[in-house]
């Protein structure tokens, strides 16, 4: 009987600093997309990006194909991973940084709509929920294909900073806060 093969997604990026091109790196080391597209205002980066990210595909054998895209070609993507988002600046009000991303977030969606109607969006910019329900009204997706990053990273760095206090290792901290 031969084996059903699943085709590998088509995943794009939107944002390739730090965040995105450490989730493209990610993403290229586990082979799980066939392409990565990757979007960015910033061409140089974005160019830059492609071709780093490319050169690591090689070498570590990766069968995930990088190249640099546009909005409109993001939007063809089966998964596309939102980064794009500002750092704060100098005296810069939470309130000012939050209606800054969500000014990105907008530019970014109405320049990749229509989208496929099984896109699958995931938000990683913040403030992520606050974003992830942006995108969800913007996109017009339903909302079970709106996903954000949500509390995870907290976690995380709880996690980090309880290991600290106790002087265990984070690993052995279970989700519930436990020991």
């Amino acid at each position: 009987m031969a084996t059903q093969h699943t085709p590998k997604p088509s995943i794009a990026i939107i944002g390739v600093g730090q965040v995105g091109g450490a989730a493209a790196y990610a993403l290229i080391l586990s082979s799980i997309a066939s392409e990565l597209v990757l979007v960015d205002i910033r061409s140089d980066l974005r160019d830059a990006q492609a071709r780093d990210l490319s050169d690591a595909a090689y070498t570590c054998n990766s069968s995930t194909r990088v190249r640099a895209g546009t909005h409109h070609e993001a939007r063809e993507c089966d998964i596309i991973v939102i980064t794009a988002g500002s750092k704060y600046s100098i005296g810069e009000t939470s309130m000012q940084h939050r209606y800054r991303n969500m000014a990105i977030l907008r530019g970014v969606l109405e320049a990749m709509r229509p989208f496929k109607p099984d896109a699958i969006l995931l938000v990683v910019a913040n403030p992520v929920d606050l974003l992830t329900s942006l995108a969800h009204e913007i996109s017009g997706l339903p909302t079970s294909q709106v996903l954000g990053s949500g509390t995870f990273l907290d976690s995380v760095r709880l996690r980090g900073l309880l290991a600290e206090a106790t002087g265990v290792s984070a690993v052995t901290i279970s989700d519930d806060g436990q020991l």
